[in-house]
């Protein structure tokens, strides 16, 4: 199955999930995976091999989550709503984390889509309870950014790192709160900045899971667990919202 050969509900689960995605990507600074997951998790609905619906889940959702980060960020810079080097601090930090999380699961096979699911719903109420009930102030436009030292942003990162392995996120959920209430940033360059980290931590968790070949392939056209059928299609809808 692949975006070729799906019945036209899916399609449209494509299209309508890929564009919620970009757009709270944009809005949050999340990756959007809390929505690109869905789709994936249908994609790999009859795979006979449990263990590794959940690497097709992660992997491909990471996919997308980069492509998305990159065009955020690119965006964000150019609004002076993001830090080079608060960024870099604390993707290497989450780097570090979700790594060593990466290779325990590999390790220890601990690729249990049920409890994929149950840290999953978690992280999706914990979400929505700060979407809820977040009432930061807007900042004025030209409010110059006093950053903390780089050294604070390291939590963050390691915190971001673990919730990105484990569910395929991005982290945004954990470092846009820890940025604006913790380090007393503007709404807005947490923003930013939480989007600018997302492709820094993504990236070496893609090449992960571009390397580790699955259980069972289930498309013809993909590298280890990125099915590029599906996830080039979210990538350019999620990219244009």
């Amino acid at each position: 199955m692949d975006i070729f050969h799906s019945d036209i509900w899916y399609v449209l689960l494509i299209i309508v999930m890929g564009f919620a995605g970009g757009f709270l990507a944009g809005m949050l600074g999340v990756g959007g995976g809390i929505v690109f997951i869905p789709i994936f998790q249908e994609m790999v609905r009859h795979h006979p091999v449990q263990s590794d619906k959940v690497s097709y889940i992660l992997a491909n959702c990471l996919m997308v989550v980069f492509a998305v980060g990159i065009s955020g960020t690119i965006k964000q810079y150019k609004l002076k709503n993001t830090d080079i080097r608060a960024s870099f601090v604390t993707g290497l930090s989450a780097i570090i984390s979700s790594l060593l999380i990466s290779f325990m699961l590999k390790y220890f096979n601990i690729n249990n889509p049920v409890l994929f699911n149950y840290i999953f719903a978690a992280i999706l109420i914990v979400t929505a309870v700060r979407m809820l009930y977040n009432h930061s102030k807007n900042t004025e436009e030209n409010e110059i950014v006093k950053l903390p030292d780089l050294k604070k942003f390291i939590p963050a990162g390691l915190f971001a790192g673990v919730i990105t392995s484990l569910t395929g996120l991005g982290g945004g959920v954990v470092m846009v709160p820890y940025f604006n209430k913790r380090l007393k940033l503007p709404i807005k360059f947490s923003t930013g900045l939480s989007l600018s980290v997302i492709p820094i931590i993504a990236f070496p968790l893609l090449i992960f899971y571009m390397i580790n070949q699955p259980a069972a392939r289930l498309f013809k056209i993909q590298t280890g667990h990125i099915v590029w059928t599906v996830v080039l299609p979210i990538i350019l809808i999620a990219m244009l919202a």
